[in-house]
């Protein structure tokens, strides 16, 4: 009788210590990730961060499999069919980086109809459940802008705010930190246009970039892009306008080209996203949430202000993603 009892509180004990996965499969967590896009390194990295998660957990006994799925063209009907076919299969959560938040989570059934465990990266949705969402604090980030705006000026001088692109959240809360900053803290920083729009288009940041600098470049002391297609079109014009390292030019996100022209002088701040985080983050997240622990709101991936002097630091060289192992902690 006291062997059977022992047994039974044995193996009591062992299903106790068991980690809690998903209904679907109790062997392997299938999560799907679902990004903007697939044609820019920003979405690579926050597959890569994904895959690093993944890799990690797998090796504290918790396989889990990423699925990664979506479009070289960023299109939000194409984005929505993505999300509506992964809610058909048997998964223990799912990844999103919205395209439209405004029409977005209006067009998808499970945000009423279903338990399936979300997180969202990088753009927040406008949920009829509760969320969590792992992403930069882009009002913030606009806000470190323009204190390196301010520095580079000391507080006097007109500033152009080139913008990204109307409907894009993310880009609308740096644009609302950085002229909120500039307001507030640099009352002799004249914004002399913050009406123009790089949009998603070399072609069409080029024509914005040229038009600024053809109406404003006598006078313009320092640019602030809100995104990196609007800081190389910026980069590229004063280069043409023979401007370059004369009016300041501060940047968001980076690209080879932009880290390039940090080292030579030509751009003098990049306010740097962590994409290669998000990813981690984002599945880690989850995972512990399907194992019983709590989904916080928000998850912070950061952000920094990389200029000349720090660029060939450990933290910005990790941060570039040239250790992404540290990258992430």
């Amino acid at each position: 009788m006291q062997s059977h009892l022992i047994a039974l509180l044995l193996v009591s004990f062992l299903l106790g210590s068991m980690p809690i996965y998903g209904q679907n499969d109790p062997k392997e967590l299938s999560i799907a990730v679902v990004p903007k896009g697939t044609d820019k390194e920003r979405w690579k990295a926050i597959h890569e961060g994904a895959l690093k998660a993944s890799e990690e957990l797998s090796a504290e006994g918790v396989n889990v499999r990423i699925l990664w799925k979506g479009d070289n063209v960023a299109a939000r009907d194409k984005q929505i069919q993505v999300v509506d076919t992964f809610t058909g299969q048997r998964l223990s959560g799912i990844l999103v980086a919205s395209l439209d938040e405004s029409q977005f989570a209006g067009n998808i059934r499970f945000d009423r109809e279903s338990d399936l465990p979300m997180v969202y990266i990088e753009s927040g949705l406008d949920a009829d459940r509760p969320i969590s969402y792992v992403a930069t604090d882009n009002f913030q980030g606009g806000s470190i802008g323009a204190e390196r705006i301010g520095q580079l000026t000391e507080g006097v001088g007109n500033v152009i705010l080139l913008r990204h692109r109307q409907g894009d959240s993310n880009a609308e809360a740096r644009e609302a930190g950085f002229i909120e900053k500039i307001k507030t803290s640099y009352p002799s920083i004249r914004l002399i246009s913050i009406d123009q729009y790089s949009g998603d288009s070399m072609s069409q940041a080029d024509e914005a970039s040229e038009y600024l600098l053809n109406r404003y470049g006598r006078r313009v002391n320092a640019v602030f892009a809100s995104s990196v297609t609007g800081t190389n079109s910026m980069l590229n014009a004063l280069r043409n306008f023979n401007l370059a390292g004369q009016v300041f030019l501060v940047g968001y996100d980076a690209s080879n080209a932009s880290l390039d022209a940090i080292k030579t002088g030509e751009i003098q701040g990049l306010v740097i996203t962590n994409p290669y985080r998000m990813g981690y983050l984002g599945v880690s997240t989850l995972v512990d949430y399907i194992q019983g622990g709590n989904m916080p709101t928000m998850v912070d991936a950061g952000v920094t202000m990389v200029t000349m002097a720090n660029i060939e630091s450990t933290e910005v060289q990790e941060l570039l993603g040239l250790n992404k192992t540290e990258a992430v902690r």
